[in-house]
């Protein structure tokens, strides 16, 4: 089982591989304060939602909510907060496998944290790795990431550097 947090599922849409990544992951579930981030962004008009939520109604992604209070408030405890924390916390409750998240302040706490974490970019690296893109659409994705400007331009370069 593998948690997404809201950015890792827009960006992953936004560059079109959140349906491949699902795909991929398999057991892929997010939290239910991450689709409420999500759904925002239908009222500002972004057509990735519109991708998510056909993955949802697919059972591509599924959705759960947190059980226990003191789980999500040891999330916020080390000032991790709305759908992050929720990530975290389900993360913690259901002993997934990994955490997508490509939150600065979740990925500087994951040691601590005791979480494996994966990124938006190690993830594209992934499905190039694994033969499920092509290593046009690696580049391509990569170049998208750079124009959406969350991430580190010096990794995205390498990971460039290590598909070309």
């Amino acid at each position: 089982m593998i948690i997404k947090d809201s950015m890792i599922i827009i960006h992953l849409a936004k560059i079109t591989l959140l349906e491949k990544s699902c795909d991929y992951f398999e057991d892929v579930v997010i939290p239910e304060k991450v689709y409420e981030e999500v759904l925002e962004g239908k009222e500002k008009g972004y057509s990735e939602v519109s991708i998510i939520e056909t993955l949802i109604t697919n059972k591509k992604i599924s959705i759960k909510k947190v059980g226990e209070e003191t789980i999500l408030k040891k999330a916020n405890e080390f000032n991790i907060q709305k759908g992050e924390a929720e990530a975290v916390a389900l993360y913690w409750q259901e002993k997934a496998e990994l955490l997508a998240t490509d939150d600065d302040n979740v990925r500087k706490k994951s040691t601590i944290l005791n979480i494996k974490m994966i990124g938006t970019p190690s993830i594209i690296l992934k499905l190039y790795k694994e033969k499920i893109i092509e290593k046009d659409k690696t580049i391509n994705s990569l170049n998208e990431l750079k124009k959406i400007g969350w991430f580190s331009n010096a990794i995205i370069d390498k990971i460039l550097m290590e598909v070309k």
